[in-house]
């Protein structure tokens, strides 16, 4: 067991250092972090929303490209048909000549 000593030696003393400075650090009054804008910043948005916006115009974006190439694929572009705009009205059956 003489060999395994300095190992738990070692492991002890990082371990203790670890604790040491994680209960050091929670002492610390540190400033809480506070979104910055960038230099220059003309719209007074927050940027976090700007970043938002930003991905959905990209997944709008990217839909629509994914449409466009699913419409070559298939080959024929998808038009809306003329059937339903008049109604159609029952007529009555027309005598055999």
């Amino acid at each position: 067991m003489s060999g395994m000593e300095p190992l738990i030696h070692s492991v002890t003393t990082t371990v203790a250092q670890d604790v040491r400075g994680l209960v050091h650090a929670t002492q610390l009054a540190l400033p809480g972090l506070l979104e910055k804008d960038p230099p220059n910043w003309r719209w007074h948005l927050p940027l976090g929303f700007v970043t938002l916006v930003a991905a959905g115009m990209l997944l709008i974006a990217a839909g629509g490209v994914q449409w466009r190439v699913q419409e070559q694929k298939q080959g024929a572009r998808y038009r809306r048909t003329q059937m339903h705009k008049t109604k159609i009205r029952p007529q009555p059956a027309q005598p055999p000549l």
